[in-house]
């Protein structure tokens, strides 16, 4: 981008560049050849001295950044008050969510641990190991009703936790096992293909 260059957007998002990299993207955005008008380092392992050397370039009277995005790093609450003051020009600046969990290197960085919801647990689960493991079975269990449970022949459970943005877990499985992401309005019974994660 220091070169004479039409690029207007650059998004190195889930790049560990950290603030080294930062520094020398920050050379490149002090350029007069440079046009760029959005920026994304999301997820980059951004601290403070990035945010620090992204200020100094970008305040230059050259600069065309109009949006930032520095989500999902740790600039800490120095480094916010640099970004914020010294970018007062940007339409668009994203700094959430922040925090010191955001500096771990790799998708580990959006791990999530999941707990089984046991009133959505269909008949022919079985939970065991603290409700950590999920066999399928082919005797009924004896579960309560619930209004969440889901019926029939749709052998599959849902977690308690709500996810939104990033979010990386992992399974353990033997045999045939699908993972699914699912809305919890889902209907919990009726004919298989109505309640059966994938299918609605």
């Amino acid at each position: 981008i220091s070169q004479s260059s039409n690029l207007r957007e650059l998004d190195l998002s889930n790049n560990d560049l950290g603030d080294s990299g930062v520094k020398l993207l920050s050379v490149g955005l002090e350029s007069h050849h440079c046009k760029l008008e959005s920026l994304s380092l999301s997820g980059c392992l951004i601290t403070e001295g990035g945010c620090a050397s992204l200020t100094s370039a970008l305040s230059s009277s050259l600069s065309h950044l109009r949006k930032l995005d520095l989500s999902y790093n740790h600039p800490g609450d120095a480094g916010l008050m640099l970004v914020t003051a010294g970018l007062e020009r940007l339409e668009a600046v994203r700094v959430e969510p922040a925090g010191v969990q955001w500096l771990t290197p790799g998708l580990r960085k959006y791990s999530c641990q999941l707990t089984i919801d046991t009133n959505t647990v269909n008949r022919h689960l079985k939970l065991s190991n603290n409700n950590r493991k999920v066999t399928h079975v082919g005797q009924l269990q004896p579960y309560p009703d619930h209004p969440d449970r889901f019926e029939g022949y749709c052998p599959q459970l849902m977690c308690r936790d709500t996810l939104t943005g990033r979010c990386f877990w992992e399974v353990e499985w033997e045999g045939e096992v699908d993972v699914s992401v699912s809305y919890r309005r889902i209907q919990r019974t009726g004919e298989r293909a109505i309640c059966e994660f994938g299918r609605n």
